[in-house]
């Protein structure tokens, strides 16, 4: 259970390093800089993912919620 576990860990923590790798590469003008941190920012999202995830989803419910809807009230 415990092998399981750890395996389903490694197995979503390497396809979000891929993935936010991918996006990162296709930011482009960003400084050296901004880049290092970047990658470390990913690094460390990428080893903690269970808790890092749950949290940029709700903030993106909250952003999704908070924007105004634009429902005139009419139907047509």
């Amino acid at each position: 259970m415990t092998l399981l576990l750890i395996g389903f860990y490694m197995l979503v923590g390497f396809y979000l390093l891929a993935t936010w790798l991918n996006f990162l590469k296709r930011g482009a003008g960003l400084s050296p800089q901004q880049k290092v941190l970047s990658f470390l920012t990913v690094g460390i999202a990428t080893v903690f993912w269970p808790l890092v995830l749950p949290i940029a989803y709700v903030k993106l419910l909250d952003a999704t919620v908070s924007q105004p809807q634009n429902y005139s009230g009419r139907t047509s």
